[in-house]
């Protein structure tokens, strides 16, 4: 039927307390639901490329995707926008790589040369008592993000559908 390729969008472009905040978001699917559209809806999560090229902010945008899941209660799709913004290696290099766990191991691989494991420990060394503070927060800030990213792993609830709006079948891909 001709209803089957009409299609209402609510875009709420970077308004992310829409949906984390306040049940505005909420109240409006479930006043469709009573409207007749329970079986009709899905929530869409785009998420921007050349974001989520680092690795920090492809975790946010994970637990970003993850909240709008839980506080939308409808099927969910994340797409990874603006992929025409980036080289298909790059492109290639999130998707496949898209493991939070190894990007963020990676990343601690890339600033391993900046942090000293051994620090405080020489002899000579005088360490005050705000470095070491310092020390203790980016040791429990990475072991934070460590079980944050093994989490998104172990569950695999968050993928993302890339879309190249130069490619057809990118755009294809996504509509499917």
């Amino acid at each position: 039927s001709d209803l089957d390729d009409e299609y209402l969008i609510l875009d709420c472009p970077g308004q992310i307390e829409l949906y984390t905040h306040i049940p505005l978001m909420r109240n409006i699917i479930d006043r469709m639901k009573l409207w007749g559209y329970e079986n009709k809806m899905a929530a869409v999560f785009l998420l921007d490329a050349t974001f989520v090229a680092d690795t920090s902010k492809f975790i946010s945008g994970s637990l970003l995707s993850l909240s709008c899941m839980i506080s939308l209660e409808l099927p969910h799709v994340n797409v990874l926008s603006k992929c025409d913004l980036l080289t298909p290696e790059e492109v290639d290099d999130i998707l496949d790589n898209g493991s939070a766990a190894q990007m963020w191991d990676r990343e601690q691989d890339r600033t391993s040369l900046l942090i000293r494991p051994d620090f405080g420990k020489e002899e000579e060394e005088e360490v005050t008592e705000e470095q070491r503070q310092m020390e203790q927060r980016r040791r429990n800030r990475q072991r934070l993000t460590d079980s944050i990213s093994q989490l998104l792993d172990d569950y695999s609830m968050i993928s993302y559908i890339p879309l190249n709006i130069r490619e057809e079948d990118s755009i294809d891909n996504v509509l499917a």
